[in-house]
């Protein structure tokens, strides 16, 4: 038991490049597989620190390699997307130039302050990953973006800000900050 979260953390890892390999063959059912995989992605993603949790081994490499993961992950269900359906680059390059540039301002914010990469695992990404994994269900079945698409975006956005202030707020290097009121509080202490 105490190597499920990290199994599950490296079944993203996997399931990554398993995404773009169906999307890349686009076997019969494709998107339906994607939108599977997507589903159990998002799953492990919500059970490796709920089980980490509740074996007490939480450790920061822990949750590194989630961050780490979800990256390859996420940045795979993109890709994917786009391979299934190329139509949707018009409207999707907004969100992932945007949210991308956003990603890496608040890695460098955590390089420049704390010389490490930046894994707050604030709840409203969290918020924002179930979003993701609507929106991304959506696609792959649809093709279509539509309004969850503007909806999304902007729960991003809001998420990559919080993450930045926390960033910003917090005297020390940590990982889950749970929100910009408790890096405030940990800047208080």
């Amino acid at each position: 038991m105490r190597h499920l979260p990290f199994a599950l953390i490296l079944f993203r890892l996997v399931a990554g490049p398993v995404l773009l390999a169906v999307a890349g063959f686009k076997p019969a059912g494709a998107a339906v597989i994607c939108a599977v995989l997507l589903a159990l992605g998002v799953l492990s993603d919500i059970f490796d620190g709920v089980i980490a949790r509740r074996l007490n081994i939480v450790t920061d490499s822990l949750r590194l390699w989630d961050s780490r993961c979800d990256v390859v992950f996420w940045l795979s269900v993109a890709i994917s997307l786009h391979m299934l359906h190329p139509d949707i680059w018009q409207v999707t390059c907004i969100m992932l130039a945007a949210l991308g540039l956003m990603e890496a301002t608040t890695h460098l914010i955590s390089y420049v302050r704390f010389g490490r990469e930046a894994s707050t695992h604030h709840l409203l990404s969290k918020i924002f990953c179930l979003f993701l994994w609507a929106l991304a269900s959506q696609i792959y079945l649809t093709g279509e973006t539509g309004w969850l698409f503007w909806l999304t975006l902007a729960v991003g956005i809001v998420s990559q800000l919080e993450a930045m202030a926390i960033m910003l707020v917090v005297p020390a290097w940590q990982v889950d900050v749970k929100g910009l009121k408790a890096a405030l509080a940990l800047r208080r202490a």
